[in-house]
């Protein structure tokens, strides 16, 4: 099967397990490659038909919930990575093709981590586009597709300061990073590379300004916003001290 039909019948499966995960009343969110391809269609998503995964979110009270939609699938839960990860993930093989799908619970962990208890219903389909582009922005090592995948989201999407399924909401963001030092050393830090690589990715002037200014805005807000004393003592000590949690070998997001 070639790369755009494999993308093609993980787009479906993503669409048929969420729709079953609705029917249950089970609270699942598409994440990774595929859930920005659900949300961005402009010139610079030609390269999300490389993802062929299909990963989502979900809660952990809801745990032995989502193995019973999923057995309901046609799935087997690995049994061996179940007990080994299951306070913080699942996995589950397709017994018709053998493909895994990756679930997440509560958090989503890689350098950093994002806390989703709270945000799951914020969108129907995938977790909200704002949380897209932090599990895009919070790798401290970025490679070109995770930049073609910030440079999708932004360019598809309006900044705003309220949480909307299609509106990146900088004053959650900005709120992140006040709190965490380390998080805000990670988003800076891949804020500033942007601006550098914008020329690589965006050749029209027309284009790179209008990415310019949002990248501007976004380091505005975070900027603006209050930092308390922890902050502060934290940014004293700067990069002496490690800020972020290294990702073993295969345990990074698959998407």
């Amino acid at each position: 099967m070639d790369d755009h039909l494999q993308h093609e019948a993980a787009v479906e499966e993503a669409r048929r397990i969420l729709n079953a995960a609705h029917e249950d009343r089970v609270t699942l969110r598409l994440i990774g490659g595929l859930a920005i391809r659900f949300h961005c269609h402009g010139l610079h998503v030609s390269h999300l038909r490389d993802y062929h995964d299909v990963d989502v979110l979900g809660l952990g009270k809801e745990s032995e919930a989502i193995g019973k939609t999923f057995r309901r699938l046609g799935y087997s839960p690995n049994f061996k990575y179940n007990l080994l990860y299951g306070g913080s993930r699942l996995q589950f093989v397709d017994d018709a093709t053998g493909k895994n799908v990756d679930v997440f619970l509560d958090r989503f962990s890689m350098d950093h981590t994002l806390d989703f208890r709270q945000r799951l219903r914020l969108d129907d389909l995938t977790i909200p586009v704002t949380d897209l582009l932090l599990t895009k922005l919070q790798i401290v090592k970025l490679t070109g597709k995770d930049v073609k995948g910030i440079v999708a989201i932004l360019e598809d999407h309006e900044l705003g300061r309220k949480d909307d399924r299609e509106t990146l909401n900088v004053d959650y963001v900005a709120r992140l990073c006040a709190s965490d030092w380390g998080f805000y050393k990670t988003i800076t830090e891949n804020l500033r590379k942007l601006s550098e690589l914008i020329d690589e990715t965006m050749p029209d002037p027309r284009e790179k300004r209008e990415l310019e200014v949002k990248l501007d805005a976004v380091r505005s807000s975070i900027a603006e916003a209050r930092k308390g004393i922890r902050w502060r003592i934290r940014g004293l000590i700067g990069e002496r001290k490690r800020w972020y949690e290294p990702v073993e070998v295969g345990e990074g997001e698959s998407s």
